[in-house]
């Protein structure tokens, strides 16, 4: 089993699928800073399974049952096959970070 380390601090930020996110994230482990302008909302569904803090902000996540927002020090548990989409409902700027499982 390794180990390894995850240097956000000196991470350059990289733009992301959507045109108001962005993110860090090291291509070895399955973790990530995200971060998600005002009025991000994700027009694509995610099947993958997610944990994750919000660090600042606040953040959204859709259901196909409704919806559910996490403020600043809540964590986000996401099973994988579940159908869910990110959204910022704040008008300042979400960061998160999150681990992800495969798709």
């Amino acid at each position: 089993m390794g180990h390894g380390r995850v240097a956000f601090p000196e991470m350059a930020w990289v733009a992301g699928a959507h045109p108001l996110e962005r993110k860090k994230s090291d291509p070895r482990w399955p973790v990530a800073l995200l971060e998600f302008g005002p009025a991000f909302h994700d027009p694509n569904w995610c099947e993958r399974g997610h944990q994750g803090l919000v660090l600042e902000g606040e953040f959204g996540l859709e259901f196909e049952t409704g919806s559910v927002r996490y403020p600043v020090g809540e964590s986000f548990c996401v099973e994988r096959g579940t159908r869910h989409r990110a959204f910022n409902p704040a008008a300042v700027p979400v960061r998160i970070f999150v681990v992800s499982s495969d798709a």
